[in-house]
């Protein structure tokens, strides 16, 4: 991954800017609101994406000169729009071709590809969660170009599965799991293109791979990567590895009609709710709360943004554990509504320093409340 910290680029953040087209807040918010409605995290969300508009380079098409980061970013931005369409076109309308127009060669790259697998899957993911809101099939064509770069190597590391880097120094499950959810997600727009299954057969071999790779623990987290004679390395689970795996299962029950995809997802949903919160319920990277890295600081966002989809998506789930799923993002949500500054830093529900990792991170979790309210 490549994460940069840079100062503040400033481009679309007045022109880009959102309304709120909710109705607005009431004139006294209590600290914690003690029953926050769906108008509350969309106002909010409102906010706060105004601020992270202000990282954001017309020029360069990226935010604070973060290359993977701004692909999160971005999938933010989609998943706003895909739910509160009104909401998010003053910025989407003109951020999505920006982006895909700027983007490629911003830093040096070609076409969305650089030194890094997963680095390449995020922009992967980020352009056909474009396409589900445009319709524009030119964001999903641009998502398997990108694809094709990993499918290449796929299998050709001493432990199968995919490199991290093109410098074949580390297995590790990000990657992995980055490519099954992008091939997941490809079999189900594309299930005939270029011939029937070709992304679905990837999307089994890699899922195959992943549960054979021994990634997945005793207490069903998922540690970081392979030791160099492919055994499970013990490193600390982060959340954004326990929250890529859950999109990726939930897509394959789209598939295939399976619901054991649907019921591992939920178990590892569990497990990581269980594990990354605090006796509030609130979301934490063991990082927390100052040796986060400017990657780290991105992870929490993601384990969000899968649960709610899993919470939207899957039918096969119970509704005590919908409900579980629900009040984890809205307990989270809650925390940022109490920041007045709408500039969200590494621990929501403190005032700490902003970047457009944290921004983007907690703009996830108040999308998914907003969505699942």
């Amino acid at each position: 991954m490549l994460g940069f910290r840079a100062t503040p680029l400033f481009g679309l953040a007045l022109t880009f800017a959102l309304s709120a087209v909710y109705p607005a807040a009431a004139a006294v918010v209590p600290a914690l609101p003690k029953r926050a409605s769906q108008t509350d995290y969309v106002n909010k969300a409102v906010d706060g994406f105004n601020q992270m508009q202000s990282y954001y380079d017309d020029k360069t098409g990226i935010w604070q000169n973060a290359w993977w980061n701004s692909a999160n970013a971005l999938t933010a931005l989609a998943d706003f729009q895909q739910y509160f369409p009104k909401a998010a076109d003053p910025i989407t309308t003109k951020v999505f071709p920006a982006t895909l127009s700027q983007a490629p060669t911003a830093l040096g790259y070609t076409g969305f590809l650089n030194d890094f697998y997963d680095d390449e899957l995020w922009w992967a993911l980020a352009w056909i969660q474009v396409y589900d809101v445009t319709n524009d099939v030119k964001y999903l064509d641009t998502a398997s170009s990108i694809f094709e770069d990993a499918k290449a190597v796929w299998g050709t590391t001493p432990c199968g599965g995919l490199w991290w880097d093109k410098d074949h120094t580390y297995v590790n499950a990000i990657a992995n799991e980055l490519y099954l959810a992008t091939a997941a997600k490809l079999a189900n727009r594309k299930p005939h293109i270029p011939n029937s299954g070709y992304y679905w057969n990837e999307a089994v071999k890699a899922h195959d791979w992943f549960m054979r790779s021994g990634m997945i623990n005793s207490e069903n987290l998922v540690n970081d990567g392979l030791t160099p004679d492919c055994k499970n390395n013990g490193n600390s689970p982060f959340t954004y590895n326990q929250g890529v795996i859950l999109g990726a299962l939930t897509e394959m029950a789209w598939s295939s009609g399976d619901n054991s995809y649907n019921d591992l997802a939920n178990t590892l949903a569990l497990a990581g709710m269980a594990h990354f919160t605090d006796k509030d319920g609130i979301l934490r990277e063991p990082c927390e709360p100052d040796s986060c890295s400017s990657d780290q600081q991105q992870f929490k966002g993601v384990f969000a943004r899968n649960i709610q989809f899993m919470a939207q998506r899957t039918n096969s789930m119970t509704e005590e554990t919908r409900n579980k799923f629900i009040h984890f993002l809205q307990t989270n949500a809650n925390a940022l509504l109490t920041d007045k500054t709408n500039k969200f830093g590494i621990i929501w529900g403190a005032v700490r320093p902003a970047t457009l990792q944290t921004q983007s991170s907690a703009l996830d979790v108040l999308v998914g409340a907003a969505a699942v309210s």
